[in-house]
């Protein structure tokens, strides 16, 4: 029987569904979780029905010994918020994984900008701010239409474009009473991409210091501030231009230093030429969903293998259809979800292979910058055009019911209407 894989477990890419169908036919498995994680805590006995659970309160360090006594081959982690964890781990135990500084600069989205600039990657101006007194400074060095976001962040949280200089004062000074600290960094104009979105991702996986490439993702528009609504393989783009934006991706992950593992690499397209947003290290969110329709590819277990240190070099995924994930946005203001229908009639619709709600009735949703998906739409079509008209059938289905926290009487909004929705009307 092969060593063990460690996996560092908390909300992430994968869930337990995934990592079952996945992982368990890999190695023999141990969970290595956070005591009192909202998320991990609930799904502790379905995590031990797949392997071993080793829980630490304050500091990973704390289970070392016992992980040291199992023996494990491997280690590694789909969950952002665990990244730190997992290094510390690895150093302690002599396993492969990103190093502590790279996971320093894979989670400082401060560190990392300067790092991707020094290696002459990136190009993009960026400061940092963690108190308004940096803001004149900050404004200085990078110039406006700027883009405020927190140091460490995910899921778009916080993030606002600013254009006035007063008014992103006041921003950053509410900011800074909920995050520790915020970069500001140049606004990138994207080029004219409509219909779809002016930016990419790359999906790549690295083993033995190979870079592999998987795919170009291409996205569907940004919602104001910067709030994603989905994605699709392949990207409407030329091979020419997919081979740049590849090779750019390289060019991050060396900078970094990873060494191992897959990444997950966002990049504007704008009129003077493709710049580096930011590199995640570890799976993007929904990859492994599209790689296992379009190509049969599992990332999960692409992850697991390399973790254990086996040559893994993947060809990049060919496409015979355009296969793609669209969520519905929630309101950009504070409410609560009541319900959904026509649910029937969006997965009769042809070209639908799917439909998974990830909001339940009666949540609280926030509102704000962050992106907060709904649900998550699955389909395919022969053709990126075909695409659009498969989603836009498929959508007209479904209506949301919402009460919007300024008022009593609750209302009702088609699946359509919710990309331009503003503030609450009159109640």
């Amino acid at each position: 029987m092969s060593s063990p894989l460690v996996v560092v477990y908390d909300r992430g890419a994968a869930n337990v569904s995934e990592i079952a169908a996945s992982l368990t036919k890999v190695a023999p498995l141990v969970f290595v979780t956070r005591h009192g994680s909202e998320h991990a805590e609930p799904l502790l006995p379905l995590l031990r029905d797949m392997g071993e659970v080793v829980t630490f309160r304050h500091a990973p360090g704390e289970v070392a010994g016992r992980l040291k006594a199992i023996g494990p081959g491997g280690i590694t982690t789909f969950s952002e918020a665990m990244l730190n964890d997992t290094a510390e781990l690895a150093a302690g135990l002599g396993l492969p994984f990103h190093s502590r500084e790279t996971v320093r600069l894979l989670t400082d989205k401060f560190l990392q900008r300067r790092r991707l600039n020094e290696s002459g990657t990136a190009g993009v101006a960026g400061s940092l701010l963690t108190r308004p007194q940096d803001w004149p400074d900050a404004v200085r060095r990078v110039g406006l239409p700027a883009v405020v976001k927190p140091a460490r962040g995910e899921g778009s949280r916080n993030t606002y474009r600013v254009d006035d200089p007063t008014e992103g004062l006041g921003l950053v000074t509410g900011l800074l009473n909920t995050e520790s600290a915020l970069v500001l960094e140049q606004f990138l104009e994207g080029r004219p991409s409509a219909p779809y979105g002016d930016y990419v991702s790359v999906e790549s996986v690295t083993s033995r210091g190979v870079v592999s490439h998987i795919a170009v993702t291409g996205k569907f528009p940004l919602l104001p501030p910067f709030r994603e609504t989905g994605q699709f393989w392949p990207a409407a783009l030329p091979e020419v231009e997919q081979r740049r934006l590849r090779d750019l991706a390289s060019e991050a992950i060396a900078s970094l230093g990873i060494t191992t593992g897959i990444t997950h690499t966002e990049i504007k397209l704008t009129g003077s030429g493709p710049r580096v947003i930011e590199v995640n290290g570890r799976l993007g969110g929904y990859i492994n969903e599209l790689s296992l329709r379009a190509a049969g590819l599992d990332l999960v277990e692409l992850a697991g293998r390399v973790a254990l240190g086996e040559s893994v070099a993947p060809p990049p995924v060919t496409h015979d259809r355009v296969v793609f994930q669209y969520s519905n946005p929630a309101p950009p203001y504070p409410c609560r979800f009541d319900s959904v229908t026509g649910r029937r009639g969006l997965r009769a619709t042809p070209g639908i292979t799917g439909y998974r709600a990830w909001t339940r009735p009666g949540t609280s949703i926030g509102g704000g910058a962050m992106t907060h998906d709904l649900d998550l739409v699955l389909g395919e079509a022969r053709d990126h055009a075909l695409m659009f008209g498969v989603l836009d059938e498929a959508l007209r289905h479904l209506t949301f019911t919402f009460t919007p926290d300024a008022c009593a009487a609750p209302v009702r909004i088609t699946a359509p209407e919710l990309p331009a929705l503003g503030p609450p009307s009159e109640c």
